[in-house]
């Protein structure tokens, strides 16, 4: 067997949440070979440094620092559509080369064939909207539900319909079976330094940037132990600025350790980073939407409203007073590990 893993780079959470998979198939000494582009490509190569990576047609999605997410997005829609053509022609291509025998695809809708078993793991069966844009919900959907379908099947990140991906799945018809949250940290435990403050920085630019330097800024006026991850693989590079560590980025075993360690992480909404806070029961978390992103914000309202932690807007960060609240926050509790991951590549593999 020979299975091509495709991971989309838009942020890293697509990169991290495919170790798990990576590894199991290797566990089960199954030829792997991984493509994608950029940041997400690299990370990957520090993970799995023995194996074949495939460069991948690039995104190249940005987020505006001001206006209209969803309108920024439709405007380059004919771009990421044309990428998406450009990665299936040589997905079909590498099959010939290759002899792949499996594809699994992380948010990469152009990675499928309709020559051997073709997955894609996402937790967007539907997308949700707001506002004005409520009015094109029913075809943009549509059009989702035609790309999903090219698949022979969805994996969905989570441990059943009633977690917490419930109003991106509900009531869709499309193949899917739910594989548990999928994290590459495995170890639960409780902070070991009572002071150390660390901030997770990730996602496409501009507001990558925009989140750093805000968080840097909090961070330097309240004098205590502090780490910024930035979310930046093209560099190991480590510096202190107005006394916050800014370290561009970590391999998976050393962010474990430095997340476990901390007494608060600080991060976006992503669904990758809420399932790795599940994954290491993290008890004191503030979290902080990427603006405009609609699933980040239904993210960050759920954990607001079931008390999970402290939830801020980028533009009302303001640490002391979620520092005050954090106190009466449950925390993150680490969800049951049902095997659910191992008994899809069972079925799939056979």
């Amino acid at each position: 067997m020979h299975v091509f893993v495709a991971v989309l780079n838009w942020g890293l959470g697509h990169a991290t949440r495919s170790i798990p998979v990576i590894n199991q198939l290797l566990q089960r000494n199954i030829e792997v070979t991984i493509g994608s582009d950029g940041a997400a490509l690299h990370l990957l190569k520090q993970e799995f440094s023995a194996l074949r990576f495939i460069q991948l047609p690039a995104h190249e999605v940005t987020y505006p620092a001001h206006g209209s997410l969803m309108l920024n997005m439709l405007m380059q829609l004919p771009r990421i559509q044309k990428t998406i053509r450009q990665e299936h022609q040589q997905v079909q291509e590498l099959i010939a080369e290759l002899h792949f025998t499996h594809i699994i695809s992380d948010n990469r809708y152009g990675c499928f064939s309709e020559k051997i078993p073709s997955i894609i793991i996402t937790h967007q069966l539907q997308l949700l909207f707001s506002g004005v844009w409520n009015v094109g919900a029913t075809i943009i959907n549509a059009t989702l539900k035609k790309a999903l379908e090219k698949f022979n099947t969805v994996w969905i990140p989570d441990s059943g319909p009633a977690g917490i991906t419930q109003p991106f799945t509900a009531g869709v018809k499309i193949p899917h079976r739910f594989v548990g949250m999928l994290s590459r940290f495995a170890t639960p435990a409780n902070a070991t330094n009572d002071s150390l403050i660390v901030g997770l920085v990730s996602g496409p630019e501009n507001q990558r940037t925009l989140f750093e330097q805000t968080l840097l800024a909090q961070l330097t006026k309240l004098m205590r132990p502090s780490v910024i991850v930035r979310g930046v693989t093209h560099t190991a590079d480590v510096r202190v600025q107005n006394g916050v560590e800014l370290i561009n980025h970590l391999p998976a075993a050393e962010l474990e350790e430095l997340m476990v360690n901390a007494s608060v992480i600080i991060a976006r909404s992503g669904y990758s980073t809420i399932m790795d806070l599940y994954c290491l029961g993290k008890q004191q978390v503030i979290l902080v939407p990427t603006p405009g992103q609609t699933e980040q914000e239904y993210l960050g309202q759920y954990v607001k409203e079931n008390k999970i932690a402290v939830v801020q807007s980028q533009g009302e960060i303001d640490l002391e007073k979620a520092f005050a609240i954090l106190p009466a926050c449950l925390g993150f509790r680490r969800s049951e590990n049902k095997n659910q991951l191992k008994q899809a590549l069972d079925e799939l593999l056979i």
